[in-house]
């Protein structure tokens, strides 16, 4: 087998619902394990206490699953449990994932969307009342991203109409003129300039490639392709190593706070996020140049923002070169989740190991045995500093079990 042929059947298995036999990978990763540690620890508690017969979903409940009081559920919040849902009716085919994630993408469209201005409010509280009606660029990134995903799982049109319209909404009104995105913006979508943060570019990106993977559609292509250029031509920083990163915070011109006084920073968790989207992006069309790009990132977050010693993602960088080390749960998801995509394409015994090791320190300090979910940190750090009583929605975790069961599953 080529190189090539090797790369293109990696990604693949990374990128489809179809079993692939990856060699060497299964004896790596146990992917019955992961199924069960995201159906029994994650999906299948959010299916017994979020959805709601109007399908608004409950989103705040503490560590034994109690609810907890909410004026309302976000525009983020209630995409993401859509996606769950999805997801669980896609990996099990118990349809009461899927009437839930239905009844929650019907309600994304019936009481978060603005029929006059176009876009979605960012917060409804349960009885249908907008809470909050702010454009939020990091909400819509995830209802594009949850609509996507229900229209792939389903094929009900109105979905792919809805995400299609839902990305034209942001290319037009949230889109500033370097080619990034806005943060938020009034209800009509008028705005005041301010600071610019790569977090609701990079979800955007995400949500792209789910809608490409759903639609095939050229227009959803080129949108991913425009982003992903915005971020490598624009954003990207190089090291003299050869490794790159992209940092957090930006001024209105799109160039990087400079110090950590001034707000400066890079989220590691994210370069991690970046290494595995682009990656992955290639099977889509997008330029050949993303996947390389991915390998400096991932050069950069491993040298950088990895614990050799122990497993695991530290939180935070700046550019005086210190560490912030604390360990929180979803970098370790997307630590994780980008070993598993890096040391599938590539094989490398270094990457393989971080994985196992990362999983043992996620299996012994993050995962609640006795409640189910995850904790918001590792047990050392919530010894120190206490942690929020409250579970993390299943976002993250969803997506690194789903890519570990996928390089995983035998081909038939």
């Amino acid at each position: 087998m080529t190189s090539l042929a090797r790369r293109r059947l990696m990604l693949l298995a990374l990128t489809s619902t179809t079993s692939c036999d990856i060699s060497g990978s299964r004896a790596r990763i146990d992917g019955e394990w992961h199924r069960r540690a995201l159906l029994e620890g994650h999906l299948s508690k959010w299916l017994a206490v979020a959805p709601t017969s109007s399908g608004w979903f409950a989103t705040s409940f503490d560590r034994r699953w109690r609810p907890k009081k909410m004026i309302g559920t976000s525009l983020t919040q209630q995409s993401r449990l859509v996606y769950a849902m999805a997801s669980g009716f896609e990996l099990t085919q118990d349809r009461r994932y899927l009437e839930a994630a239905t009844r929650g993408a019907d309600f994304l469209l019936d009481r978060f969307h603005d029929a006059e201005h176009g876009g979605f409010y960012n917060s409804v509280s349960a009885d249908g009342k907008v809470v909050s009606d702010s454009k939020q660029s990091y909400g819509h990134a995830f209802a594009l991203f949850a609509l996507s995903h229900m229209f792939r799982v389903g094929k009900e049109e109105r979905f792919r109409t809805a995400a299609m319209r839902a990305w034209r909404d942001v290319d037009a009104n949230l889109r500033d003129a370097s080619g990034g995105l806005r943060g938020a913006a009034a209800r009509d979508f008028t705005f005041k300039e301010g600071a610019r943060s790569q977090n609701p570019v990079m979800h955007m990106f995400e949500a792209l490639l789910a809608l490409v993977d759903a639609t095939g559609d050229a227009e959803a292509r080129a949108g991913a392709t425009s982003v992903g250029n915005f971020v490598v031509y624009k954003l990207l920083q190089g090291s003299a190593d050869g490794s790159a990163f992209i940092p957090e915070w930006y001024d209105e011109q799109w160039r990087a706070l400079p110090t950590r006084e001034k707000g400066g920073y890079v989220d590691l968790g994210h370069q991690f996020e970046w290494s595995h989207m682009l990656l992955t992006s290639n099977l889509r069309g997008l330029p050949e140049i993303f996947a390389p790009v991915s390998e400096r990132v991932l050069q950069y977050a491993l040298k950088v923002g990895y614990d050799e010693s122990e497993g695991g993602a530290f939180s935070t960088s700046f550019p005086d070169g210190s560490i912030a080390r604390n360990k929180y749960w979803w970098p370790q998801a997307e630590c994780l989740r980008a070993l598993i995509t890096a040391a599938a394409i590539t094989d490398r015994a270094d990457l393989w190991h971080r994985y196992e090791q990362t999983m043992q320190l996620v299996r012994n300090e993050f995962i609640d045995p006795e409640n189910g979910g995850w904790r918001n940190g590792s047990l050392k750090l919530c010894a120190r500093d206490g942690c929020p009583d409250e579970q993390p929605d299943p976002y993250h975790m969803t997506g690194m079990h789903l890519a570990a069961i996928r390089v995983a599953a035998e081909s038939r």
